[in-house]
C-alpha cells in the first residue's frame, strides 16, 4: 500500500519496535549460524586439510569477501527503484543460504572426494552465497535505512552481534564437541548442516519487516545513464572518495584474519578442537564489546569507530608476535574479533551516511565494490608472504612475522587515514547521488 509522506512516517514509527526486533533476531540468528563455519578458524582449518598452499588457504576469506562485495553494483539501479525493498531481498536470501545445505550434503554423501576438487567446489559454493548476500546488500541496506532510525542502527547492529555471540558459544561449544568426537571430514558436514538450519530462522526473520512502499522522489534513470553517472558520483563526493581510500588501508590490515589457526596448528600443534575455542574466544569479545561499539558509534561517530578498529588490529598484531604458547591465541582473538565488530559496525553505518535514504543503494554498492580491491588483495598478499617465508608447514616460518608485521603497518596507515583525511559525514551536507551527478 502507497501511503503519502505524514502517514508514512506514521507506519514507520508505529511498527518502529517491530522492525527493530524482527532485524535484531534477524542478524542474531545469521550471526549464530556463521559460529558454526566461524571464518578464521573452522572453515580456514577445513581448507587447511584441502591443500597445503597458504595462498590457496587465503582463497577462502578472499572468495567470500569478493563474492559479498563485486556484485553489489549489479542490482543497486533496481534496488533505488523498488518502492518496496523487501521483495528483492527475500528473494535472493534463498539463494544465499542454500550452498550451506549443498555443501553438508557433498561432504556426507561423497566424502572421498580428490582434496583439490572438494577445495574448488568449496569455494565456488562459498562464492555463490556469498554472491547472493552481495546482490541482495543494496536492497537491505535500503529497507534497514527506511525501518530502522539512524540513532538507533548502531545499537541494533551491537545488540545483535552481542546476542548472536552469545548463543554462538554455544554453537562453538557444539562444533568444538563435532571436531572432537567425528573425523574429518564428516565434523565439518555438521558444521555446515548446522550453520545452514540458523540461516533458515535469519531467513524467517527477514521476511517479517513491516517495510512500508514508497516510490522515490527521483524519476528513475536507465541502465545505460545510470552506469555512465558512476564515475560521476565519486568525482562528486571527495569526502566519499577519501572514506574510500582510507577503508581500503584499514581492510589491508585485516590480512592476517585466515592464517591465526594455520599459524597455531603449525606453530604449536594444537588439535582440530582448539579451533573452537579460539570460536568461543572470538564471540565472547563480540558480546561484551559489540553493545558498548555501537553505542559509541551513534555517540562519537562510525568514523571513530573504524578508527578504533585499526588499534585493536594493532595490538593484536603486537600480541601475537611476542605470543610464546598458544594461551596467548585467545588474547589476540579477543583484540581481532573485537576490531572485526567495530569495523563491521562502522561499515555499515557509515555507508549510509553519506547521502539521502534515496542513494543508501548507489552508495553502499560503490563502498562494497570499491572495498572489493583490498578484499581480494589482502587475504593473498598475507599468503604470498607466509609462502615466500618459508609456507604454511612450520609456524616458525619468518613468513609469518612478516605478515604480522605489514598488516600492522596498514591497520596504522588506515587508522592515520581516517583520523585526519577523511571529514566527518554526520557534519557533512548529503552527498550528490546518481540522479543530480551530471
Amino acid at each position: 500500500m502507497h501511503v503519502e509522506t505524514d502517514a508514512y512516517e506514521r507506519y514507520i514509527q508505529r511498527h518502529a519496535r517491530w522492525n527493530f526486533t524482527v532485524n535484531l533476531l534477524d542478524l542474531t540468528f545469521y550471526n549464530l549460524a556463521m559460529s558454526f563455519i566461524f571464518g578464521a578458524t573452522v572453515l580456514t582449518l577445513y581448507a587447511s586439510y584441502l591443500t597445503d598452499s597458504a595462498l590457496l588457504i587465503g582463497l577462502v576469506p578472499t572468495v567470500q569477501s569478493l563474492g559479498f562485495a563485486l556484485p553489489q553494483l549489479l542490482l543497486s539501479r533496481q534496488a533505488e527503484q523498488q518502492a518496496h525493498k523487501k521483495s528483492l531481498v527475500v528473494r535472493i536470501s534463498i539463494v544465499e543460504r542454500l550452498p550451506y545445505l549443498w555443501l553438508a550434503l557433498l561432504i556426507l554423501l561423497a566424502p572421498q572426494l580428490p582434496r583439490q576438487l572438494s577445495l574448488g567446489i568449496l569455494l565456488v559454493s562459498l562464492f555463490i552465497g556469498t554472491g547472493a548476500g552481495g546482490l541482495g546488500a543494496p536492497a537491505w541496506k535500503a529497507m534497514i535505512s527506511k525501518v530502522i532510525p539512524p540513532r538507533r542502527r548502531g545499537l541494533m547492529f551491537g545488540l545483535s552481534s552481542a546476542l548472536g555471540s552469545v548463543l554462538g558459544l554455544g554453537g562453538a561449544w557444539l562444533s568444538r564437541y563435532l571436531l572432537a568426537t567425528y573425523s574429518y571430514p564428516r565434523s565439518f558436514a555438521y558444521s555446515f548442516g548446522l550453520c545452514f538450519c540458523f540461516q533458515v530462522v535469519s531467513y524467517i526473520c527477514v521476511a517479517l519487516n513491516r517495510e512500508p512502499r514508497r516510490q522515490p522522489e527521483r524519476t528513475p534513470l536507465a541502465a545505460r545513464e545510470y552506469w555512465r553517472r558512476l564515475p560521476l558520483v565519486l568525482r562528486r563526493n571527495p569526502n566519499f572518495c577519501r572514506y574510500l581510500g582510507a577503508r581500503a588501508l584499514v581492510i589491508m590490515g585485516t590480512m592476517s584474519t585466515a592464517f591465526f589457526m594455520v599459524y597455531a596448528r603449525q606453530r604449536f600443534g594444537v588439535q582440530d578442537a582448539f579451533a573452537a575455542e579460539l570460536t568461543m574466544a572470538a564471540l565472547v569479545s563480540q558480546a561484551l564489546l559489540t553493545p558498548l561499539l555501537g553505542s559509541l558509534g551513534d555517540r562519537r561517530g562510525n568514523k571513530w569507530l573504524m578508527q578504533l578498529a585499526s588499534v585493536l588490529r594493532i595490538l593484536a598484531m603486537v600480541t601475537v608476535l611476542l605470543a610464546p604458547a598458544q594461551a596467548w591465541l585467545y588474547g589476540v582473538f579477543v583484540l581481532v574479533y573485537g576490531a572485526t565488530s567495530a569495523l563491521s559496525i562502522a561499515g555499515f553505518g557509515l555507508s549510509m551516511e553519506f547521502s539521502t535514504p534515496d542513494d543508501v543503494p548507489t552508495f553502499a554498492a560503490l563502498d562494497g565494490t570499491v572495498s572489493a580491491i583490498p578484499t581480494m588483495v589482502a587475504p593473498l598478499l598475507a599468503g604470498w608472504l607466509v609462502d615466500m617465508g618459508g609456507g604454511a608447514t612450520t609456524g616458525d616460518a619468518p613468513g609469518f612475522a612478516l605478515m604480522f608485521v605489514v598488516a600492522a603497518v596498514f591497520a596504522l596507515a588506515g587508522w592515520a587515514a581516517m583520523r585526519w583525511w577523511v571529514r566527518e559525514p554526520r557534519d557533512e551536507a548529503p552527498g550528490v547521488g546518481v540522479s543530480a551527478a551530471e
